[in-house]
């Protein structure tokens, strides 16, 4: 009987001098930031490019952000406090524009561009973008050709067909944002592409170029890939004609007609080190599905310096949101800045768009009035309501100057800003959903408040 106690003395010593057992570690949580300088444009399909890419998401532990800003010409030469190069970008993204294909003659920015490709940058080009990114013509035939020839970087061995009185008349036609037509795609098996719903795909096409292998000998080049094919001819599904007044009368004198069925509507490939993933339609754009048809009327195009002309509108079918494809731009973006296949975003229609102000028309604006335009800048003078759409039932937290200072869950979702320093701000308005899937949308703009 006189052990018990000094038994039990030994097993409560030893309950308090054993280590208690710890909970298995978890693995710290790691966010990779990919930088994506856009290239600047006039047309109003760049913005829209940057909202889709304004976006993040999180797989197998791992959180990727995008961080978006549009660069200059300068930037693009290898100039300024943040040029590209491959310590301050992963990847270039040149959408609807036409400026490249004259800054593509300078050979400093035509170098400089190349040697962040094949150093290991990533390309991502639609339309105008995929033009600059291939090998041009393999026979131009318009001054427009030559120029984009001078132009063209030659980071993709594919040519282009896109020739001005059959495919660019989809744009010169265009109405604007009735304009574009839906063109059924097939998609292939790459990785970019593998998770689509549906294939065929319909896509948003605006006078994008066919692309088909080319005949390089540069050793820089890698296999072309095909991503998607046009799956039927764009003049058949939305026939259009050439319009002339006869008798003081409007007729139709000869029909548009394209031949880019069975070509590459999209292609990934790499040049060097880099990765170079383009498209001839706008996956960017909202598109219709559903039927519908092609309708010309007499209107006015900023491309016939504003006479009236014979111009064509999509009508009909059901219209998709807008993010309805940005899931495969994302995924061609995380693609060519190296994210691991099984790491590329999954489908998600996250979206979020400024409504006030608008990066679309900056303007002026005088406690919370719109009172012209500002080319120069949103600029607000007293109170205002910044405001954003994006999904019912969602919760938008607003940023300032990186600064979260205000979080909205009812629509419509605003926050009114007053009584911050005067002088220039940057605006961020983001959500976020339980999945790990974020979307941004940011402006900076110049505040004088009190």
């Amino acid at each position: 009987m006189t052990r018990l106690p000094f038994l039990f003395a030994l097993l409560v010593m030893g309950l308090l001098l054993t280590p208690p057992v710890q909970p298995a570690e978890q693995p710290a949580a790691t966010t990779v930031y990919k930088n994506i300088a856009v290239y600047p444009s006039i047309v109003p399909a760049i913005k829209v490019l940057q909202y889709a890419l304004q976006y993040g998401w999180t797989v197998d532990g791992v959180t990727y952000r995008f961080n978006v800003t549009e660069i200059s010409r300068q930037a693009a030469m290898g100039r300024g406090l943040r040029p590209l190069d491959g310590e301050h970008y992963d990847v270039l993204v040149i959408g609807a524009s036409a400026r490249q294909y004259v800054h593509g003659i300078d050979a400093r920015w035509k170098n400089n561009v190349r040697e962040f490709v094949s150093g290991g940058g990533g390309y991502v080009g639609i339309c105008g973008g995929a033009n600059e990114a291939s090998l041009g013509f393999r026979s131009p035939s318009s001054l427009i050709d030559r120029v984009i020839d001078a132009g063209a970087l030659g980071i993709a061995n594919v040519y282009v067909n896109d020739h001005q009185d059959e495919e660019w008349q989809y744009l010169y036609k265009s109405s604007g944002l009735d304009g574009g037509v839906p063109v059924s795609c097939q998609l292939t098996h790459h990785p970019i592409m593998a998770v689509s719903p549906t294939n065929p795909r319909v896509i948003r096409y605006e006078g994008g170029p066919g692309l088909y292998a080319g005949d390089s000998s540069d050793p820089l080049h890698g296999e072309v890939v095909p991503l998607a094919i046009y799956a039927e001819e764009v003049s058949d599904r939305a026939p259009i004609n050439y319009w002339e007044k006869v008798g003081g009368i409007w007729q139709p004198v000869a029909p548009v007609v394209t031949d880019v069925k069975g070509q590459y509507a999209a292609i990934a490939t790499t040049y060097g080190q880099g990765r170079v993933a383009l498209f001839g339609p706008h996956p960017e754009e909202r598109t219709t599905v559903g039927g519908g048809e092609v309708e010309e009327f007499l209107g006015r195009s900023k491309y016939n310096l504003f006479q009236q002309t014979y111009l064509y509108r999509w009508t009909g079918g059901t219209e998709t949101n807008w993010s309805y494809n940005w899931w495969m731009l994302r995924r061609a973006v995380a693609w060519a800045a190296g994210v691991p296949d099984e790491h590329l975003p999954a489908i998600r229609h996250a979206e979020i768009f400024l409504v006030e102000p608008s990066v679309w028309h900056p303007g002026l604006y005088l406690q919370g009035r719109r009172i012209g335009p500002a080319p120069w800048g949103n600029t607000v003078i007293g109170s205002m309501a910044f405001t954003v759409s994006t999904d019912d039932g969602a919760t938008v937290d607003f940023y300032l100057d990186g600064c979260k200072r205000y979080s909205d869950a009812t629509t419509p979702y605003q926050w009114t800003v007053e009584g911050v320093t005067c002088g220039k701000h940057h605006l961020r308005a983001e959500t976020a959903k339980p999945d790990g899937t974020l979307a941004y949308a940011q402006v900076d703009l110049y505040m004088f408040t009190w």
